[in-house]
């Protein structure tokens, strides 16, 4: 995930487009489909299917309209390509606090009112609280689940995405048990559109082009290592065998200030790749923001390629279909 507090300072194909509830029900219009894959087709209630795109095709896609898209690449990730991150927050914000914001609950759901204070308290917004968002299906199932055990009221943004899940297979529902992460497990990740800053807020909205294939790349590498096993465990070789002690506590240190719950071992060693190879951006990741010189973060970045990471983000295999 791609927090804001590590800042500093391309036509539509073959997508899925959100449109309004209408009477309480989740409607879906599908855009114009340039032929790259065989759609998914899902259930009668969500009119829509979910067509696959490479790598570049998602970069590429410009939209005023947020578009969801399955990689090719990787075939377990799911891509929701939001219009504005004022969208994106609306649906994922409370996911975020749930899953990894430090201050923040881990065993409930934060009211609607509560994700407001925790925002403002680290002078954001709800469009900037995070600017990207990568979720494993067992945490997306947990989020669902523990809403509904509490009885804490969803908004139209997050039963749409709900319902999308439940339609892909990603979590599947158990009853009186709430939700299950379905088989095999899969990813979602979210990017976002180009948008101009807002000169009426404090905050910066700023996605340029840069940005956004910072945010695409940083992302996908978390659902690489959600679902490429063989990836996420030379990530956990790379972390425990190749760092030492130092280099972690400078990872751990620099995570923490952006917000990230240090404690979490396995969220720590996900960033960390993400990060370290996967967030070209300086105003997102340097050698300044972890505490090292440009020669010892080359020099790190070389040590991780030396192990050939297997992962089509970095030169390996693509998971294939």
């Amino acid at each position: 995930m791609l927090a804001t507090a590590v800042l500093i300072a391309c036509g539509l194909v073959g997508s899925v487009v959100w449109e309004s509830l209408v009477e309480g029900r989740t409607q879906w219009s599908a855009a114009p489909l340039t032929p790259i894959d065989t759609p998914v087709a899902l259930p009668p209630n969500v009119q829509a299917s979910v067509v696959t795109a490479t790598f570049e095709t998602i970069l590429g896609a410009r939209s005023v309209q947020t578009a969801v898209y399955r990689l090719r690449e990787n075939p377990r990730i799911i891509v929701v390509d939001f219009a504005t991150l004022a969208e994106q927050g609306q649906m994922m914000n409370r996911l975020a606090a749930l899953i990894e914001k430090t201050g923040a609950p881990r065993d409930r759901v934060l009211a609607e009112g509560e994700l407001t204070a925790l925002i403002q308290a680290e002078g954001s917004s709800a469009a900037t609280f995070y600017i990207g968002h990568d979720y494993a299906a067992p945490a997306l199932a947990r989020f669902y689940s523990l809403a509904s055990f509490e009885r804490q009221s969803l908004n139209e943004a997050e039963v749409r995405l709900r319902d999308l899940l439940l339609a892909l297979g990603v979590i599947v529902a158990r009853g009186a048990e709430g939700y299950a992460p379905g088989e095999p497990q899969v990813a979602v990740v979210t990017t976002v559109q180009l948008q101009r800053d807002d000169p009426a807020t404090p905050q910066n909205e700023t996605i340029d082009a840069s940005l956004r294939a910072t945010i695409l790349h940083h992302e996908v590498s978390h659902g690489e290592f959600f679902t490429n096993e063989a990836y996420r465990r030379y990530c956990e070789w790379f972390w425990r065998a190749r760092l030492t002690g130092k280099e972690r506590d400078l990872f751990r240190a620099m995570l923490s200030k952006s917000g990230y719950n240090e404690d979490d071992e396995t969220l720590m060693i996900n960033e960390m790749q993400a990060h370290l190879m996967h967030t070209p951006d300086p105003r997102a990741f340097s050698a300044g923001r972890l505490c090292v010189s440009e020669a010892q973060l080359a020099e790190l970045r070389q040590r991780f390629m030396a192990g050939n990471p297997p992962t089509f983000l970095l030169g390996g295999a693509p998971q294939g279909n």
